[in-house]
């Protein structure tokens, strides 16, 4: 049975990285909201070490996607 955090841990995975990727109008939500979100499920009172663990995931997968975006941003931009 999948549990809510379950289902929001699904959810981000499928779009984080297409709402950063944008497009030619830059993301469309930011890196801070997703940061924001995952935090708020760390938060939660019964996270497994299944759901940490995907969690920590993202995170990561986040800071690599904020820092590649950030740099394309800064090398078309200068």
């Amino acid at each position: 049975m999948l549990t809510l955090i379950d289902q929001d841990i699904a959810h981000i995975t499928r779009v984080m990285k297409p709402s950063l990727c944008g497009d030619l109008g830059g993301p469309i939500l930011p890196a801070t909201y997703w940061r924001q979100r995952l935090y708020k499920l760390l938060d939660s009172q019964h996270v497994t070490k299944r759901q940490l663990c995907s969690i920590d995931d993202l995170l990561l997968q986040l800071d690599e996607l904020d820092g590649v975006i950030s740099h394309a941003r800064t090398a078309t931009h200068p």
